[in-house]
């Protein structure tokens, strides 16, 4: 277990904030598995990922670590959440899939089957949504699906006080 751990810490990190990918990667489960021959761990039971600012919950997470180095973990819930603070003035942004993707050496969280991705107040919803950590850019749907649609709700930003010109 703690051999798992140490590989994942090790990992190209996450880019959120800055001080994220100086973070150690924490997880907790109701129980671990790892197989050397696969270069597969997998946990089970209220997972947990902790790096930074992103927190990721699950009921099951596989890492795949190819030559010891953590390449992609695939969370499987119902749902699994996410949650992470792009920058220190920017509104956190969390979502809910019942499956989701997170490729480190990209940078890049996909969430796939009823994706829902709030910015915000911004709300972004689709059966594949991508967000890349490191721009903070959010894609929804697929171009080539008339079928499957992507449903957003973008918010104008509140007036609040309006500034005086003293005089």
């Amino acid at each position: 277990m703690l051999l798992i751990l140490m590989l994942i810490a090790v990992a190209t990190p996450l880019q959120a904030l800055e001080e994220d990918s100086e973070k150690p990667i924490y997880i907790e489960a109701n129980s671990a598995f790892y197989d050397e021959k696969s270069d597969r761990s997998t946990y089970t039971g209220n997972v947990v990922l902790i790096q930074g600012s992103l927190k990721v919950l699950s009921d099951k997470m596989v890492a795949y670590l190819p030559n010891g180095e953590v390449e992609k973990v695939i969370f499987y819930g119902n749902p699994v959440r996410f949650w992470q603070k792009p920058k220190p003035d920017e509104e956190e942004i969390h979502g809910t899939s019942k499956r989701a993707e997170y490729y480190l050496d990209k940078e890049v969280i996909v969430l796939i089957d009823d994706a829902v991705v709030f910015h915000g107040t911004n709300k972004y919803t689709s059966d594949r949504i991508e967000y890349e950590q490191k721009t903070g850019v959010i894609r929804a749907g697929e171009a080539r699906s008339d079928t499957k649609r992507v449903k957003i709700i973008l918010n104008p930003k509140k007036s609040g006080s309006a500034k005086s010109s003293g005089q």
